[in-house]
């Protein structure tokens, strides 16, 4: 092992889950400017499949890590699923054909066949995102995850995947002598193969119960928006999720909504939400409150004017 290998350490992982809607994407970039701004190279990656981070940033991050102009030090990416699903078959195309083959007469054609199952395109996310996260390049990556559903769906998949794995190579000990025998074949032994596949599922899950990955919380002062904020919180913890605290975004401070009588209604909904998810978080994470803004969230002048509130 050479001396890098034993010098590098992994990157602080900052997560964003919620509903969609709520501003994950927005507390995302504003994060990922602060930590770039304190001289940490952070890399900005979002694996919502409909993304709006080249909306908020004004800029082309499609598919391609692209530094972003302005900030120093930050990268940023959205996840071209399409693009995914053929690094895919480049990855693991071959090694699904090895293992395929080994129990049945099948063609490659396998492997376009088993790219088309539901899935494979999000458990292959979580690999890039941890391809990335080994890679030595970033100090800091910021995540701006997939509404509630998908994320959770993407942490239910590796773990299922990992606990396959497992028994997949049970399975094939089994029924070696037989496989062969009727199937004429003796390939490489493809344990191998499945070993490194479990592996791989075991670190991933490794990486998002680190003690260096985060997860935050972004919420609306709504009803549905604190149900569900509570729903996720308690699914990441079932899978030893660190969560850093809950964002309570687009809030209507009081002194706006002197002299309209819809706003003065609307913030009095607002306050008891936000009264019930204080009262629920604030004694064992931190609860922060993101201000309603008079502006649109586009650009890196309305993200920076925003991390003075994010990080004040």
């Amino acid at each position: 092992m050479t001396k890098a290998v034993l010098e590098r350490r992994e990157p602080k992982i900052v997560m964003f889950c919620g509903k969609g809607g709520v501003g994950k994407t927005t507390c995302a970039s504003v994060t990922a400017i602060h930590y770039a701004s304190e001289g940490n190279r952070t890399l900005l990656i979002s694996t919502d499949p409909s993304p709006s981070l080249t909306d908020i940033l004004e800029m082309n991050v499609m598919g391609e890590i692209t530094e972003v102009p302005g900030v120093q030090n930050l990268k940023a990416v959205e996840l071209d699923y399409d693009r995914v699903l053929e690094m895919w078959k480049i990855k693991f195309g071959e090694e699904i054909f090895e293992v395929v083959s080994s129990f049945l007469p099948v063609e490659e054609e396998i492997i376009d066949y088993i790219a088309g199952a539901p899935g494979i395109d999000e458990e292959f996310a979580l690999s890039y995102v941890f391809d990335l996260y080994m890679s030595g390049e970033y100090d800091v990556i910021v995540w701006d995850t997939a509404p509630a559903g998908g994320t959770l769906s993407l942490l239910y998949l590796q773990e299922t995947f990992y606990n396959h794995m497992r028994d997949a190579a049970k399975l094939y000990i089994r029924l070696k002598e037989t496989l062969e025998n009727l199937t004429g074949r003796k390939k490489r032994d493809p344990l191998k193969i499945i070993g490194e596949w479990e592996k791989l599922a075991e670190d991933v899950l490794a990486m998002v119960r680190a003690d260096n990955t985060l997860a935050f919380l972004v919420t609306i002062p709504e009803g549905l928006g604190v149900y569900q904020t509570e729903r996720i919180k308690g699914d990441l913890e079932k899978f030893k999720v660190n969560i850093g605290g809950i964002i309570i975004n687009n809030f209507i401070p009081e002194e706006f909504a002197v002299g309209s009588d819809l706003l003065e209604k609307r913030v009095h909904v607002q306050d008891q939400y936000i009264k019930e998810l204080e009262k629920t978080y604030s004694g064992s994470l931190p609860v922060v409150k993101l201000a309603l803004q008079g502006f649109e969230v586009k650009g890196l002048e309305a993200l920076r004017r925003i991390e003075e509130q994010l990080f004040p």
